[in-house]
């Protein structure tokens, strides 16, 4: 079953918040049934304020739970693992 990328952007709306506030930009994505969360650093981004990812899906995945969306897996893609040519 396909993810409503739409209905989770609304329902991580908090997390963007924060991330936001931090300096960093996330963008989900649909990607072999799971989802994926890449986090993308501006410039200027708080180095020390993402948790561990394991954290962070589990916080992701509260607020998709409170909304009442199914997701089977969450990955997430810190800015950390993406090569620099990309960010």
């Amino acid at each position: 079953m396909p993810i409503d990328l739409n209905a989770v952007h609304s329902a991580i709306e908090g997390t963007r918040a924060g991330l936001d506030a931090a300096g960093y930009d996330i963008a989900c994505a649909e990607s072999a049934g799971r989802l994926q969360l890449t986090i993308a650093a501006r410039d200027g981004a708080c180095e020390d304020c993402l948790v561990p990812k394991p954290i962070f899906a589990s916080i992701v995945r509260r607020e998709l739970d409170d909304k009442g969306i199914v997701v089977a897996d969450i990955e997430v893609v810190y800015p950390v693992d993406v090569p620099d040519e990309l960010n």
